[in-house]
């Protein structure tokens, strides 16, 4: 899994934290907050408390409950998508689901633009922590022969594309729809890729040796290689014919990385992290 983001509580009697950390003195409950990663808010015991939260503009909110349940809350609060007086309500079960998310992430309410809020109609008859984080929209598909899900978390997007291409335009596929090729930084989150799509063949990933032979880079984030996690196959990365830059995971052989040239034509998954 990818790593925890820091989380900074709001006391909604006594202070608004931002997810910069910074306090400032708030009313009794209700106010705005920007979230740069994810905030949790604590329900007052007050009722018609009202708040305007916002993130950037390329990303989305994302609601769940640390402690309660996000459907009965309905009955004590409403999730508006947007920060306008007719903002629509989201309804926990209207939410759509894709079918190679992960099944035990919890239940959720994505807003379609950067500002939501929340407006409590009373106050909640037990504790409720409810969860705001910064996430990236996920479609249910990139067009014909592809597949999207949260496979790793409830913020991010991860696409898999069955049309073969050559490394390099399935970096250009990927970018084109405002994703990146494939990074795989740790065991956990290989895990949550291979039980999404285990059953299929050869995926191209982002890692490649191009500019130096045996430094291998993560050329979605600019980060090398070592001294993380890898997964090589038996007797890889061996660079047969003095040309294999870039690396493929294998589900041939479970899943493990192999060096190919670059020109092959595999499948690939794209990855949308805010």
């Amino acid at each position: 899994m990818v790593n925890m983001i820091p989380i900074f509580v709001i006391l909604l009697s006594t202070l608004l934290i931002s997810s910069h950390g910074n306090a400032v003195e708030s009313p009794l409950c209700g106010g705005r907050v920007f979230v740069e990663n994810a905030i949790v808010i604590e329900a007052h015991v007050h009722e018609d408390c009202h708040w305007d939260i916002q993130t950037q503009e390329d990303r989305i909110l994302v609601i769940t409950a640390l402690s309660g349940n996000l459907k009965e809350a309905q009955e004590f609060l409403t999730i508006h998508d947007g920060s306008g007086k007719d903002s629509p309500i989201l309804i926990v079960e209207n939410q759509k689901t894709h079918e190679r998310s992960r099944k035990d992430l919890p239940e959720a309410v994505y807003t379609t633009q950067s500002t939501a809020s929340i407006r409590f109609k009373k106050a909640p008859t037990s504790n409720l922590q409810l969860k705001i984080q910064k996430a990236v929209d996920c479609p249910f598909n990139l067009g014909g022969e592809s597949q999207c899900g949260r496979v790793v978390d409830e913020v991010s997007c991860y696409c898999a594309t069955f049309t073969g291409r050559n490394r390099s335009s399935q970096t250009t596929y990927c970018n084109n729809n405002n994703m990146k090729l494939l990074t795989l930084e740790t065991y956990e989150k290989e895990q949550a890729i291979h039980a999404a799509w285990g059953n299929e063949v050869k995926f191209w990933t982002s890692l490649t040796d191009a500019q130096q032979e045996g430094t291998w880079i993560w050329e979605s984030t600019n980060t090398n290689l070592y001294p993380g996690y890898a997964n090589w196959c038996t007797g890889e990365p061996n660079d047969e014919r003095g040309n294999q830059d870039c690396m493929y995971i294998n589900f041939l052989s479970n899943g493990c990385w192999d060096d190919a040239e670059c020109f092959q034509t595999y499948d690939a998954i794209c990855q949308a992290i805010p």
